[in-house]
């Protein structure tokens, strides 16, 4: 039986292309699930999710709820009776009775190779653990976090030049074209479920403010590691003359003798400046200042003038 009603249910920037790829396909979702409008910003103004934004553009009706478990959403569900419930990125447990009211399945697009990284941070544990590869999961839902059976599974070596901004939107992209490829088997009754391996399960948590902290005492790969997992945003940050730093592109470097932790032993002309690591040095390349923009460490050394032997902290 042809798929033709399906909810789809996400949140983030993650979410776009896989709800775009669907309408783009032919499987335009009946109903947008999106968390509710929140404050952004320092004036706290009240912005929609992008999510909401874009299911709007085409004419998806968006329902927002505080609790998604909640008997009106339930009520809004069951009335649709959907064949197919997506999630991707929604920021909330889907409860049993919603994971049971679809004909075919409730499913998830996740940005790890599960049972790799079941949880929040799939993607910038990924950077930080110095892993080579990762990948897109799709599943289905269970009560146990991230732990139902695979539907669909896709490796991607990662490179030298991503981050956490560049891979997420990588994998987005591949988690749409291979929601398409499922929805058509689906359509073609040719779906197999692989019970994931609970025993090589791992787990990621979510980001705390201490996470973003650069501990200049900790090795140059470690450090290299950390910017790569933050990129932008959130981004690791660093203090400098006592006001905070943001430090967004870095490579490895060696450093000739041992200096103190966090000390800036080096200019380089036209590329930005070197800092001594517990292990090794870090090239800084990208910063952004506090209430400034991105801009290149050798631009922010124009004007902050800094001086050899100064300490980042």
């Amino acid at each position: 039986m042809k798929i033709t009603k399906i909810v789809f249910m996400g949140t983030p920037d993650f979410a776009v292309k896989p709800l775009k790829f669907m309408v783009e396909h032919g499987y335009k979702p009946s109903l947008c699930i999106t968390q509710p409008d929140r404050p952004k910003g320092r004036k706290k103004k009240l912005t929609a999710p992008i999510i909401k934004e874009v299911a709007l553009e085409y004419g998806i009706p968006v329902h927002q709820p505080e609790n998604i478990n909640d008997a009106e959403t339930i009520a809004i569900l069951t009335e649709l009776q959907p064949d197919l419930i997506i999630t991707a990125a929604y920021g909330g447990y889907i409860g049993r009775k919603i994971r049971k009211l679809p004909r075919l399945a409730a499913v998830n697009i996740h940005p790890s190779l599960l049972p790799q990284y079941r949880g929040a941070t799939p993607v910038n544990s990924a950077f930080w653990n110095g892993d080579k590869e990762t990948g897109v999961t799709i599943f289905r839902l269970a009560a146990k976090m991230d732990a139902g059976a695979i539907i669909s599974q896709t490796r991607y070596q990662i490179k030298e030049q991503d981050n956490y901004t560049l891979l997420l939107e990588k994998l987005s992209y591949q988690g749409a074209e291979d929601l398409i490829k499922l929805l058509t088997k689906w359509d073609q009754e040719d779906v197999t479920l692989i019970p994931q391996d609970n025993e090589k399960a791992t787990y990621c948590r979510k980001l705390q403010r201490e996470d973003l902290r650069i501990e200049w005492s900790k090795s140059a790969n470690e450090i290299y590691n950390q910017v790569r997992a933050l990129a932008d945003r959130p981004g690791a940050f660093t203090e400098f003359r006592g006001k905070n730093l943001k430090v967004l592109k870095v490579k490895i470097v060696e450093c000739p003798e041992k200096k103190p932790a966090g000390m800036i032993f080096e200019k380089v002309k036209n590329t930005g400046f070197i800092v001594a690591a517990g292990k090794g040095a870090i090239q800084v390349e990208t910063i952004q200042p506090a209430g400034k923009k991105i801009m290149t460490a050798s631009v922010f050394d124009l004007g902050a003038r800094i001086t050899i032997g100064e300490q980042l902290r």
